[in-house]
């Protein structure tokens, strides 16, 4: 569906956000919940210790089909993709040949010759027009952005909530797993990934069984989940290190810098990106991103100036209120030098200068 104004689009579930008392805002080409009523702090204590409710529909989705898939998506990819067995979901990274990202997306293999490609919505186009630029003779590809819904089930009750409407044993499923199966008789892919820290699932599904599945969660369920907006949905991804593209991650912030050295294969054959992020590594003098806890009751924000030494070196790329933790959070980008943890630096907000401390990532971490 297309906003009243034909530039902002909206999912399968706009009027069901209005009818909660939504307030919306345009996100990635979409008009999207922000927050609800009772604020983002209420929403963010339901993930963490009961459930969240999330419209992600506005995420891009891509059917890939044919034989070739896994060995043509390693040569555009960081991480591996052609060893997915079918089932099995896995996080990944399109670089370009300087080695930042053109986005971090997910690969869910379905079967042998079927997959599904969830990408951010802001970078949908960009993404679309990549890979068909790089398209292989024994691959397919369809584009299902604004054509199939997102509904994310996220906190330590979504397994109780979910699977009264599942046909699947979803308490079965390990995290980063998927399954076709039907929910409320409607076909959908339920697959435990999530992107707050904490246990949960997302389901894909037709746009027009969007609002039937949101409903029946919301108003059948014996403890109902919270929505949850993406005001909530930040915090909870930054809590948890998770990195946002755009803050985290840019065409010139690419996986190592952000810390996630771990996604990058460098034993496959060569793939986009793969010569620079290795003399990146081999040089080790590279800006790298950072968590940060600040001392005051001052939150950073994006862009603020992070001082080494009374002199900027780098900035903030995400700030918070970390209700997890009372404590303000923000990460940054900042030279090698003063990555270390327990590094003290400092940020500049509004003329200021107040004091940080450099620790690893995650400021979070659920316990299991």
């Amino acid at each position: 569906m297309i906003g009243s104004d034909e530039t902002i689009r909206r999912t399968a579930l706009w009027d069901a956000h209005r009818a909660l008392g939504a307030r919306m805002v345009p996100f990635g080409g979409f008009e999207m919940p922000v927050q609800y009523g009772d604020g983002i702090l209420k929403e963010h204590d339901a993930v963490r210790h009961h459930a969240g409710l999330f419209d992600l529909s506005h995420m891009a989705q891509y059917e890939l089909r044919g034989p070739g898939v896994g060995a043509w998506a390693d040569t555009l990819t960081v991480n591996n993709v052609a060893t997915i067995k079918p089932g099995v979901a896995r996080y990944n990274i399109f670089c370009n040949p300087a080695g930042g990202a053109l986005d971090d997306v997910i690969f869910y293999r379905l079967d042998e010759d079927r997959w599904l490609l969830v990408v951010n919505a802001a970078n949908a186009a960009k993404m679309w027009a990549h890979l068909e630029a790089h398209l292989a003779p024994d691959v397919t590809l369809t584009n299902r952005h604004g054509e199939r819904a997102l509904i994310a089930i996220q906190g330590p009750t979504s397994v109780d909530i979910l699977r009264g409407f599942v046909a699947a044993d979803i308490a079965a499923m390990k995290y980063y797993t998927c399954v076709e199966t039907s929910v409320r008789g409607r076909a959908a892919i339920v697959a435990r990934t999530g992107y707050t820290g904490e246990d949960g699932f997302e389901v894909f599904l037709d746009s027009d069984d969007a609002t039937d599945l949101w409903d029946a969660v919301l108003t059948e369920s014996a403890q109902p989940p919270v929505p949850c907006g993406l005001g909530a949905r930040d915090v909870l991804r930054l809590e948890a290190g998770m990195p946002l593209y755009g803050h985290e991650m840019t065409e010139e912030i690419g996986p190592i810098q952000a810390q996630l050295s771990w996604a990058v294969k460098f034993a496959k054959p060569a793939f986009v990106g793969k010569d620079a992020l290795a003399a990146q590594v081999a040089a080790g003098d590279f800006s790298r991103i950072v968590g940060l806890v600040l001392d005051g009751k001052v939150p950073a924000r994006a862009g603020y100036p992070v001082l080494v030494d009374g002199q900027v070196a780098g900035e903030v790329r995400s700030g918070s209120l970390a209700p997890s933790l009372g404590k303000n959070i923000a990460t940054a980008l900042v030279p090698a030098a003063a990555a270390s943890a327990g590094t003290r630096l400092g940020v500049e907000i509004r003329g200021t200068v107040h004091p940080a401390t450099v620790v690893a990532l995650p400021f979070y971490k659920r316990s299991t």
